[in-house]
């Protein structure tokens, strides 16, 4: 960028400056530090994150600093230099090649026009894995410093949402609402899609709409006065990309702060081993926008030791995740609540629909339980309910399955 200003450098540079550091708070996480290096390089540390993804979250924020203040970003002119040692105060760097690049700017969703060029640009060999092509349907797009060919850009999926009540049992209250989406519709499909047949990139657009949805409705909660806790239910795929982490915080940090004490947040789809450092690193990541983070389990896991002393405050069974061949049982209600409460830690069901798991719940003695069984979903929350046993077991057969 020095280069391109030329002359007016000595003009431009504090604004520089401001926009990437604008730019990498928003990004960042909260364990994530960053400091200027001489006139045109920054130092990015990011200690609970892979390195790989470190250098994939520096892609796409020197593209998005090009973009604001050039209008434009060729990836080959990116600099980013990976640290390889430090010896008597100075750094050993190694800079990432374009080819490299390339595939961490798909990761991180910058634009595949942008990509498609730099791709162009590499000396002929065979395209990095998982690289995009580009479309044969599309148009030239000329300025004064690029001829490429831009593909139609798809539109994000649109989804309608709704608020699934959260039963806390020993309050005897609904308090929290979940927002979720009730309809997804992709582009080119004639019904709705279920969030398991989203690609990863559809499946961010869809979770940060339900975070703004959710948050409109705290919003609009401080107007009427009704008052009721959220959760936002995020998925261990999204927050488990560079891309889908950056863009959740970054909307995180846009929240009011006084709504972060009625927010809180659901790490669901987590699979069976998952190493306890990656997932403490998102809970980390999310525990300072909310009240609290709660994580699913899956069915086949048994040792439930990396969800121990990591900032949790609840561990989960998402219902959905179980199968014909392995249904939900009296063991797995009984293995819930007894490590959540040696770990001194709520339990929670998510998605009951029917009586028989509501009495293994209740015999259990789990905490928290949500789904058409207890309550169904409403297009805004009501705010928070009194609700006891009786009432839900005083519910009609056919309203369960609603």
């Amino acid at each position: 960028m020095k280069d391109e200003a030329g002359p007016h450098w000595p003009r431009v540079r504090e604004g520089v400056y401001s926009r990437l550091e604008g730019v990498l708070r928003a990004k960042l996480g909260p364990n994530d530090l960053f400091f200027r290096l001489g006139e045109t390089a920054y130092l990015i540390t990011m200690p609970t994150t892979e390195a790989e993804d470190v250098n994939a979250i520096c892609t796409r924020v020197a593209f998005d600093l090009y973009t604001s203040f050039l209008g434009y970003c060729d990836l080959a002119s990116l600099q980013i230099n990976a640290v390889t040692g430090v010896e008597d105060d100075t750094l050993s760097m190694k800079r990432l090649p374009l080819e490299q690049i390339v595939v961490l700017a798909e990761k991180v969703g910058i634009p595949k026009e942008a990509i498609a060029h730099a791709m162009a640009a590499m000396p002929a060999r065979p395209p990095p894995k998982n690289a995009p092509l580009t479309s044969a349907i599309g148009h030239r797009h000329k300025n004064k410093h690029h001829n490429y060919f831009t593909p139609h850009a798809v539109p994000p999926p649109h989804a309608d949402f709704h608020f699934m009540p959260i039963w806390s049992v020993p309050h005897a209250a609904v308090t929290t609402y979940a927002c979720e989406p009730k309809a997804i519709f992709v582009e080119g499909r004639p019904e709705s899609v279920p969030m398991s047949q989203l690609s990863t990139e559809e499946r961010i657009q869809v979770e940060l709409a339900a975070l703004h949805a959710g948050a409109e409705q705290l919003a609009k909660s401080w107007e009427t006065g009704v008052r009721f806790l959220l959760a936002v239910p995020l998925s261990f795929d999204v927050l488990g990309t560079p891309w889908g982490r950056m863009e959740v915080l970054s909307a995180c940090r846009g929240l009011l702060a006084r709504h972060r004490a009625y927010l809180s947040f659901v790490l669901y789809d987590v699979p069976p081993g998952v190493a306890q450092t990656r997932l403490a690193t998102m809970v980390t990541s999310l525990r300072p926008f909310g009240r609290s983070v709660i994580a699913t389990i899956s069915p086949t896991t048994r040792a439930y030791s990396a969800y121990q002393g990591i900032g949790l405050r609840g561990i989960a069974f998402n219902l959905r995740e179980f199968s014909l061949h392995k249904p939900f049982g009296q063991n797995d209600a009984e293995q819930l609540a007894q490590f959540a409460r040696r770990a001194s830690m709520t339990s929670l069901l998510w998605d009951v629909r029917d009586r028989e798991v509501l009495k293994f719940a209740q015999d259990a003695g789990i905490q928290n339980l949500s789904g058409p069984a207890v309550a169904s979903p409403c297009d805004e929350p009501s705010g928070m309910l009194r609700l006891g046993w009786g009432q839900v077991l005083a519910q009609p057969a056919v309203e369960l399955w609603l």
